[in-house]
């Protein structure tokens, strides 16, 4: 009941949200994309899947859904076992603070000195410890991000203050 409930005023929000995208006004400055068509594309595809959802909700019986339950009960215990992992609060806690510091920090320091460390940061208490391989793997996808924001669709990240707005200025 909760999912589909969940999933429903997704669906309903995606539908008022589209509508008023179209209200949103054009950009002052040329854009080839215009200022409504992210907006627009992310609220269709929120449309589309999580309609599917919700119609693959409704038409699955009680038993089907008592099925997945307990075998998601078990495919959880068995993990748990097998790994000896298990959910731990203060991971996700830490792991929210970190992101909230990233939020505040962005504006200051810019989205290309930031995102790399919190990636770091993030990769590392997610038991992630190759040193060389996190640093490749952040570099490398901030540099994908910054192709397709800034190079492709022409959407400007924060630069940061001082020297950060330097090394973003210096890079993009």
């Amino acid at each position: 009941m909760g999912e589909k409930l969940i999933t429903g005023i997704i669906f309903l929000i995606s539908v008022i949200f589209f509508g008023i995208a179209f209200t949103i006004p054009p950009p002052h400055t040329e854009s080839p994309l215009g200022s409504a068509f992210w907006p627009k594309l992310v609220l269709l595809l929120l449309f589309i899947t999580s309609g599917s959802h919700l119609a693959r909700l409704f038409l699955r019986t009680k038993e089907v859904e008592a099925e997945l339950r307990r075998r998601a009960a078990e495919k959880q215990k068995s993990e748990e076992d097998g790994t000896g992992e298990r959910l731990v609060a203060k991971l996700v806690i830490f792991g929210m603070v970190i992101a909230y510091i990233y939020i505040f920090a962005i504006r200051y320091v810019g989205f290309t000195v930031a995102s790399p460390l919190f990636m770091m940061a993030f990769m590392y208490i997610t038991g992630y410890r190759k040193p060389i391989m996190s640093t490749v793997i952040s570099f490398c996808t901030i540099a994908a991000f910054l192709l397709l924001f800034v190079k492709a669709t022409y959407i400007p990240l924060p630069r940061g203050y001082g020297i950060f707005k330097s090394i973003s200025v210096l890079l993009y």
